[in-house]
C-alpha cells in the first residue's frame, strides 16, 4: 500500500512535471514571439528613419527645383544685362548720329551761304 501511495504521488509529480514542461515550452515559444516583436520594433525604427531621411530628400528636391528656377531666373537676367548693354550702344550710336545730323545741317547752312557768296560774286562782276 505504501508503494502504491508512492507510485501515486510519483504519478502525480510526473504530471505536474510534464505540465510544468508544457509551461516550459509554452514560455519558450512566447520568448520567441517576443523576440520576433523586439525584431519587428526595430525594423519599425527603421522605417521611421527612412521616412525621415525620405521627407529630408524630398525637402532638398523642393530646394533643387528652386535653385534650378534661381539660374533660370539669373540667365535671363544676364540676358537682360546683354541687351541693356546693346541698347546702351545704340543710344551712343544715336547721339553720334544726331551730332552728324547737326553738321550736316551746319553744312548746309553754309553751302547756302556759300550759294549767296557766289551770286553776290556775279553781281559785283
Amino acid at each position: 500500500l505504501k508503494l502504491s501511495l508512492i507510485y501515486t504521488v510519483l504519478l502525480n509529480l510526473s504530471l505536474m512535471l510534464t505540465e510544468l514542461l508544457k509551461l516550459s515550452l509554452m514560455l519558450t515559444e512566447l520568448l520567441k514571439l517576443s523576440l520576433i516583436d523586439t525584431e519587428l520594433l526595430k525594423l519599425s525604427l527603421m522605417l521611421t528613419e527612412l521616412l525621415k531621411l525620405s521627407l529630408m530628400l524630398t525637402e532638398l528636391l523642393k530646394l533643387s527645383l528652386m535653385l534650378t528656377e534661381l539660374l533660370k531666373l539669373s540667365l535671363m537676367l544676364t540676358e537682360l544685362d546683354k541687351l541693356s548693354l546693346m541698347l546702351t550702344e545704340l543710344l551712343r550710336l544715336s547721339l553720334i548720329l544726331t551730332e552728324l545730323l547737326k553738321l550736316s545741317l551746319i553744312l548746309t547752312e553754309l553751302l547756302k551761304l556759300s550759294l549767296i557768296l557766289t551770286e553776290f560774286a556775279k553781281l559785283s562782276l
